[in-house]
């Protein structure tokens, strides 16, 4: 199970702690509901809150926050993903001040990066990866408060004000309070998948791209003509995929008749609502031959195909590969 550690200091402002947290007990329960009729799954992500000494923290708010682990106890963790909290440091120039005493968390961000582990940071808790020197070739989000005191300590590094969110392969930065829901589905959306992201993106209404358009990842079939109906029933099979839902079922739930909702399908995404189906399967098909290594079989009958013989051949048909050919080639 993917383990999450985020990182809790004093002055911790725990409206980001919580928002992540949130974010990934709503991907456990889509999880659930996806796949728990089909297979028997434990907490798909464990989180952990760690401190310097694993005593609690005294948070901005002026109340304690409990963690699981102290620093020592952390580097025994294996994480998909570190996430540094912001923190309130008063004044900003009191920043350099404060991140010496951060240095034991600087050393385990920096050990954890070699070893391969996705480091987040938002807010303050950005300058922490700076000081584990994590953020070369990085384009900064910052908070304009924090630029100038940011600048001092890191003159090498390139900040921006306006920029909300910063994602590369092996970081995820938010610079202010406001890009932090984002920056909580974009983390689902790099250590689960696109999918579970969307889910949880359409359940709160956070826009996962605050900066603009960024190459979808999910299924998303190019829109030849806008319709709302299409849409909504777009998202009901989307929360459903791997449940076997039938056309005569959602018919009913959009309230028009199949062959009206044919058509519809047909005008605004150029296939029938079947073949939208098969392809949210087969892209949640290839996630899971990438990320685990269930059987072939295995996989298919999670993302909705009992016949594994039928699931093999539309994968190939709709993938120019066989699963295991996928699986072999996979880079995700």
């Amino acid at each position: 199970m993917p383990q999450v550690a985020i990182v809790v200091t004093d002055g911790v402002l725990t409206n980001a702690v919580f928002e992540l947290i949130d974010a990934l007990s709503l991907a456990n329960r889509y999880t659930a509901q996806q796949y728990a009729t089909r297979e028997e799954l434990p907490v798909t992500i464990d989180v952990r809150l760690v401190s310097l000494s694993g005593e609690p923290v005294a948070a901005e708010s002026g109340r304690m926050l409990a963690v699981d682990e102290g620093l020592r106890s952390a580097h025994e963790l294996t994480p998909r993903l570190i996430y540094v909290a912001p923190f309130a440091i008063g004044r900003p120039e009191t920043l350099t001040a404060r991140l010496k005493s951060l240095a034991g968390i600087a050393d385990w961000l920096r050990n954890a990066h070699a070893d391969g582990v996705l480091i987040a940071g938002s807010g303050t808790g950005v300058a922490v990866l700076g000081l584990a020197d994590l953020l070369t070739n990085a384009t900064v989000p910052v908070a304009w408060w924090l630029e100038k005191a940011m600048a001092r300590r890191f003159p090498g590094l390139t900040l921006d004000t306006d920029r909300k969110i910063e994602a590369r392969e092996d970081i995820l930065l938010a610079g202010s309070h406001a890009a932090e829901p984002a920056l909580a589905i974009r983390i689902l959306e790099r250590i689960m998948s696109p999918d579970v992201a969307t889910w949880v993106e359409r359940i709160t209404g956070v826009d996962r791209y605050p900066d603009g358009p960024d190459p979808a990842n999910a299924y998303a079939p190019t829109l030849l003509r806008p319709d709302e109906l299409v849409s909504r029933a777009a998202h009901w099979l989307q929360l459903r995929f791997a449940q076997k839902p039938s056309m005569a079922d959602l018919s009913v739930a959009m309230a028009v008749h199949p062959r009206t909702l044919s058509r519809r399908f047909s005008a605004s995404l150029g296939m029938t609502p079947v073949e939208y189906l098969q392809g949210l399967r087969i892209e949640a098909a290839k996630r899971m031959l990438a990320r685990s290594d269930r059987k072939i079989e295995r996989v298919g009958y999670l993302v909705g195909y009992s016949d594994p013989a039928f699931f093999k051949a539309l994968f190939r048909r709709q993938t120019g590969m066989t699963p295991a050919q996928f699986r072999r080639s996979a880079d995700y």
